[in-house]
């Protein structure tokens, strides 16, 4: 059987003129213009040899290193083929090596040199090991220059994950201050008809409200800040909006289902459990979107479609966010693990209250989460929160006036 070769090539006529080379000299050769639809072609037939074109959308070299965290193509050989220009062929070779990629080659570059190195990589490449939950969560980081939270927004979670008899009211009302476009949004929403302030000044809004309310509107304000949508440069399917009501709803239902637990994170958590895809929609787009397309035509959900493309799942990605923002252990623990709580051991509960969580919103449609499908139960959910559903879904019109009141002027 003839060796397959996945060629990703940003040019059309140029990959398939290597593509045409290479099959008359005994491969079986495939060309693709981006990653997203490598790792297309690759889930419908898995190739002996990759070989990437470092001008390739989102670069050659990130998206090698995006085929290289998936299990199935990591142990792949991998060529680059490098621009001309030698001062960038030099920094992107440098770049490559030191993330664990051996095999360059230089265009413009004739038949015999791609043949040799072919031959090269497909004979002296040795297995590559499976990467560690700590070098995904690092390469996650590498690849996606994840957000940084700024230092006023990083000081107001912090000041509201106390409980609420030590919270400094003036304290949050200084720091919002400092931010005016913030202080405007949560403003605006205090000022709602479901909230009904009536004034100007923000420490009289915080009052008014009280910490519990107040702990809502600005986490939700904080975070949906840092992913606002430019809807002209954005090009997936999922809306920001629609996905920031799906969120917000499931961190008013952890409030309801978490009420007897003293953390003040629950409502944070929710937001936050999903914020994965917000880094593929705005980092992946492309990708996403690639992702996006196997929900609708397969029926299957979104981690599903994730994990079979991406080898990585937006669970994964949100709890590398949560550490890159340097958030509490347990929160980064849930996130990552609020599909399948009873695999990890560490912070069960909690993971669990997302997941029943999540589960509930979907089964209420309120917003949406990239796919229509209800998750099946997880058994240890089930069993700590045996009538947890039944409670949230009767809540549904509580929940659906506070989702519209904190996430409708956003």
């Amino acid at each position: 059987m003839s060796t397959k070769i996945l060629i990703i090539e940003r040019n059309a006529r140029i990959g398939g003129l290597i593509s045409s080379q290479l099959n008359q000299h005994g491969y079986q050769a495939k060309d693709v213009r981006h990653g997203a639809e490598a790792a297309v072609a690759l889930r419908e037939e898995l190739a002996d040899l990759i070989l990437v074109d470092n001008e390739v959308v989102l670069g050659g070299l990130k998206t090698a290193r995006l085929l290289r965290l998936h299990p199935k193509y990591s142990a792949l050989p991998l060529v680059l083929s490098l621009s001309s220009d030698e001062e960038k062929a030099t920094v992107t070779m440098q770049e490559g090596k030191a993330r664990g990629l051996k095999h360059f080659l230089t265009k413009p570059f004739s038949m015999p040199d791609l043949l040799e190195k072919l031959g090269e990589a497909l004979t002296l490449d040795e297995p590559a090991k499976q990467p560690t939950s700590m070098e995904i969560r690092d390469e996650i980081r590498a690849l996606t220059d994840l957000p940084v939270m700024p230092e006023a927004y990083n000081k107001l979670l912090m000041l509201l994950s106390k409980p609420d008899r030590e919270v400094d009211l003036s304290e949050v009302a200084r720091t919002l201050e400092m931010d005016p476009g913030l202080s405007s949004r949560v403003m605006r929403v205090c000022k709602s008809a479901y909230f009904g302030f009536q004034g100007n000044m923000m420490k009289q809004a915080l009052a008014f409200l009280g910490v519990e309310e107040i702990r809502r509107i600005v986490q939700s304000a904080v975070v949906y800040d840092v992913f606002r949508e430019d809807e002209d440069k954005d090009v997936t399917r999922l809306k920001m909006r629609d996905l920031w009501k799906h969120s917000i709803g499931v961190g008013i239902a952890m409030e309801i289902l978490g009420k007897s637990d003293k953390n003040k994170t629950h409502f944070l958590l929710g937001t936050l459990h999903d914020l994965g895809k917000a880094i593929f929609k705005f980092r992946f787009p492309i990708h996403f979107n690639a992702v996006t397309d196997m929900v609708e035509n397969e029926n299957m959900s979104m981690v599903e479609a994730e994990q079979e493309l991406l080898g990585i799942t937006h669970a994964e990605c949100g709890g590398a966010l949560a550490t890159h923002w340097d958030l509490p252990i347990e929160v980064r623990t849930a996130i990552t693990s609020h599909h399948s709580p009873s695999q990890n051991p560490q912070h069960r509960q909690l993971s669990a209250t997302v997941h029943i969580c999540d589960i509930a919103i979907r089964t209420m449609k309120i917003g949406y989460a990239g796919d229509p499908l209800i998750p099946p139960m997880d058994l240890f959910a089930k069993r700590t929160f045996p009538e947890g559903l039944d409670t949230l879904l009767a809540q549904k019109n509580h929940i659906l006036q506070q989702v519209e009141a904190i996430a409708g002027d956003q």
